[in-house]
């Protein structure tokens, strides 16, 4: 497996070299960036998950590679079920390709080799994904991953439509060589297909639909003389399903899903873009051990909205976006009789958990960036408040929490070319002051290893904090059509009562 991703990952970044032939722009590598991965390109985009309408994303071909390094300490800052630290590295590629006057390809594609430490309560992956239906212990420890990404989209226009489809797929494997011993394999495949028609000059409709199939098995192992540690499946809000805890192991995570989307967008860059999408995702956790059992089930539904109006002029960019979205998840528990021959008959289902998550962001921009222009400096200054709220409850175990939090964000980037070397550099602040929280938790014990989780993953989500960044990169053009760049940033936060987190990233690249 190891060689066909590295040869997809050397040939996928030789595609534009071939549809170069057939390509007219005039413009150089750094210009190509400029116009495609700073805020003043992606400011209004809002429907890049329509395949069809990536056709008129870019008039030119790009590719972009990186050697990434990535590092984050947390601390109490975090889920205890994700980890108090991590680290890993990557090789990625991304790369969109003009293949004709009618035909576009794009894909991207990446390696991550990567540990997490002192994960507890959780022996799976994609705890987003899953919670809060993992398989837990108190014990933990921490966590050994490799990933595998690959995407590959296709647009082909015919006269006022444009055609366009997409396939994703993950691959990863999680595992730690200490007991308890999880072995996680993940398969996550997405396919698309989308439709776009140009209204008149100046815009674009479309629309697109999406299936998801995913699946996760997972067993836990204990090969120390000490013997095998009780292990708990978890129903969230520290509540677990008692009749299958201490031995059940090993576990399958199922899942399907299926969204759409309907999207406008500018031809040209300037005027109104907008974007409405629709997820639904239904995965059941199933007892591989006793005739794969359906113990639990979820839903989940999200609905997102995007709307943005950007102006560009000869000297300035103007912008200015609303977001919102909302997602909703639902949980329940299967209920089973007496068992027969190892097959236990599912006689009744309840609804037990439910999770809402909402957030509602409007956003601004203005700069006087270099582009095509004839500056050698350029600055976009990006304002940003928002809102955003959470809540989980537990029905039978009369449990619940929420909380609000209002966001407020500001970051500047500046960017300076001198002969062949292009400086980007900024950085930015964030504040996130708790609103209202409100909880009731009936039963927990502060003593007991998952009563301590619980209430530090509250105190988490609850919390206030400040935000620090800072980031610098430089590109030196080597000749019109090949560029290297560096690049570095960090993060601090400061929270109110969970402490303090550091992370930090740095990349080396290449650019054709």
């Amino acid at each position: 497996m190891k060689r066909s991703v590295f040869l997809f990952l050397l040939l996928l970044p030789m595609c534009p070299a071939v549809a170069s032939a057939q390509s007219a722009d005039s413009l150089s590598v750094e210009q190509r960036r400029l116009l495609t991965q700073t805020p003043v390109a992606t400011f209004g985009e809002t429907a890049t998950h329509n395949a069809a309408m990536r056709y008129r994303q870019y008039p030119f071909s790009l590719t972009t590679t990186s050697l990434n390094h990535y590092y984050d300490q947390r601390g109490d800052a975090t889920l205890v079920q994700e980890g108090t630290a991590s680290r890993n590295t990557s090789l990625e590629v991304e790369s969109f390709v003009q293949l004709s006057n009618k035909s576009r390809a794009f894909g991207q594609a990446s390696y991550r080799n990567g540990r997490r430490e002192h994960v507890r309560w959780n022996e799976n992956s994609d705890f987003s994904l899953i919670y809060p239906y993992v398989t837990g212990d108190s014990i933990g420890g921490f966590m050994k991953e490799e990933e595998y990404r690959f995407m590959g989209g296709y647009a082909h226009r015919l006269g006022a439509w444009t055609l366009g489809g997409q396939l994703a797929y993950r691959a990863s494997i999680a595992y730690r060589d200490k007991d308890p011993r999880p072995r996680n394999v993940v398969s996550d495949l997405e396919a698309s297909m989308a439709l776009a028609r140009l209204l008149n000059r100046s815009y674009t409709i479309g629309t697109s639909v999406h299936a998801r199939k995913y699946t996760q098995d997972s067993s836990i192992s204990f090969l120390a003389d000490k013997g095998a540690t009780s292990v708990s499946q978890m129903l969230g809000m520290g509540v677990e399903y008692i009749r299958f805890a201490g031995t059940q192991t090993s576990t399958r995570h199922a899942g399907t899903g299926m969204g759409g989307s309907v999207d406008l967008s500018p031809t040209q860059g300037n005027g109104f873009s907008a974007s409405l999408r629709g997820d639904y995702f239904h995965f059941v956790k199933e007892l591989n051990s006793l005739n794969y059992a359906p113990m639990v089930e979820a839903t989940e539904t999200t609905m997102a909205v995007d709307l943005a109006w950007t102006k560009q002029t000869r000297a300035w960019y103007r912008g200015l976006k609303i977001q919102g979205v909302k997602k909703t998840r639902n949980g329940t528990e299967n209920i089973f009789g007496d068992a027969s021959g190892n097959v236990y008959p599912q006689i009744s289902s309840v609804q037990q958990y439910r999770s809402t998550a909402a957030q509602l962001t409007l956003s601004g921009m203005v700069g006087q960036p270099i582009g095509l222009s004839q500056r050698t400096h350029g600055w976009v200054l990006l304002p940003q408040v928002g809102y955003e709220s959470i809540s989980s409850e537990h029905k039978e175990a009369a449990r619940r929490f929420e909380a609000s939090h209002l966001r407020a964000t500001i970051e500047l980037q500046w960017h300076w070319q001198l002969s062949k070397l292009l400086f980007t550099t900024g950085g930015g602040t964030e504040y996130l002051k708790k609103l209202r929280t409100d909880g009731l938790l009936p039963g927990i014990s502060s003593n007991s290893s998952s009563g301590k989780a619980l209430l530090s993953n509250i105190q988490y989500l609850s919390d206030s904090h400040v935000t620090a960044r800072l980031f610098v990169r430089a590109d030196y053009e080597l000749t019109r059509r090949y560029a290297l760049f560096l690049s570095a940033a960090y993060r601090y936060q400061h929270y109110q009562r969970s402490g303090e987190t550091h992370a930090g990233t740095a990349s080396l690249g290449f650019l054709f």
